[in-house]
């Protein structure tokens, strides 16, 4: 028997795929539950309905996970705030290709990282804070996300290849546990083109999690992370439950839950 969550409340799908399925069809609060014992393909059916359909793992203890990871452009906020930095200043096409190739696994991280910002040399640290204030939008289901595991007493952390100003205001405006991002060098208001100390890279982003697995007394088994680009694919391997928020192939293909078609807060299904 296994048991399908269907991120969604239109009862009609949920009829027809319990029937389809010749399974058990339960309503929960916010998601129904399809118990089965015929074969299907899960992505066939997630592509066909254009829905999204994760496997509830009868062999995971979700009352005890401990600690929630987030990346933060992409996934936790809608944008990438490195290439709005880009777009203001004029050069987003550049900046935006080695981005989008990084977040693909086409090419690595930190070396793409520094040329990124060697590309934003000469900034005004007010761009930046120009992005903050009119383009930083939270992705849909976030707060009402963050709210749930705060409920839960479930540490939060935003782990972030991003820049540490934008994952800073996001924790203080969020009230999260804590962050990782990278640091990038400010003289007299303007960015140098330097980043500060080591880039944050998906084996950066794994060893974060488990440094705080040992400050909060937990197993890897008890963190839930989730993320969107190739840089997250490490912390995703050592995490309990690994989820891809409107992910790249490459991070769909290596999570357990694949989330496409509805919010962040359709992760609370899990603990209902």
């Amino acid at each position: 028997m296994k048991t399908i969550i269907l991120h969604s409340q239109d009862l009609a799908l949920a009829q027809n795929l319990s029937t389809n399925l010749k399974g058990e069809l339960e309503q929960r609060k916010n998601h129904f539950r399809i118990y089965t014992k015929h074969s299907f393909n899960i992505e066939q059916l997630r592509q066909s309905n254009r829905v999204d359909l994760n496997l509830f793992k009868d062999n995971f203890n979700y009352s005890e996970i401990g600690l929630f990871a987030s990346d933060m452009d992409s996934t936790l906020v809608t944008i990438e705030t490195i290439d709005e930095i880009a777009k203001l200043v004029g050069i987003e096409n550049e900046v935006a290709s080695i981005t989008k190739k990084a977040m693909l696994g086409y090419q690595d991280f930190s070396s793409s990282f520094k040329a990124r910002v060697l590309m934003l040399r000469g900034t005004k640290i007010e761009i930046i804070k120009q992005v903050y204030d009119e383009k930083l939008k939270y992705s849909d289901g976030a707060i009402e996300l963050i709210d749930f595991l705060k409920s839960m007493n479930i540490k939060t952390a935003l782990v972030s290849g991003g820049l540490s100003y934008f994952a800073q205001q996001l924790q203080n405006q969020l009230g999260l546990d804590s962050f990782k991002a990278n640091h990038v060098e400010i003289i007299n208001n303007y960015l140098t083109g330097r980043v500060i100390g080591s880039v944050v890279g998906p084996h950066e982003k794994a060893n974060y999690i488990k440094e705080l697995c040992i400050l909060y007394g937990l197993k890897k088994n008890q963190v839930l992370a989730i993320g969107d680009g190739a840089n997250d694919l490490e912390m995703m391997r050592i995490a309990g439950l690994s989820i891809a928020y409107r992910a790249k192939p490459l991070l769909q293909k290596n999570c357990d839950v694949i989330i496409n078609y509805s919010s962040l807060d359709s992760v609370i299904d899990f603990f209902d």
